[in-house]
């Protein structure tokens, strides 16, 4: 479903919401990195593509994060 596909935007300020600071650039950095394993990116001739799946960055921030708390 479309819903369950975020933007980089969108997962940017979920990530905030969990107490991380993080900028769209560096969740495309690790994304294509293979550092966060809760998405994909590839780099197209514009600009990198990125699809940020739901339930994965929500099991993600599960595992790291208590809401609002631990800041990295």
């Amino acid at each position: 479903m479309k819903e369950d596909v975020l933007t980089t935007e969108a997962a940017v300020i979920r990530l905030r919401e969990a107490g991380m600071k993080i900028s769209r650039e560096t969740l495309r950095a690790g994304l294509e990195q293979r550092v966060f394993p809760f998405g994909d990116c590839v780099r197209a001739e514009k600009s990198p593509v990125c699809w940020i799946y739901r339930r994965l960055l929500e099991d993600w921030i599960a595992e790291r994060f208590r809401e609002g708390g631990n800041e990295c």
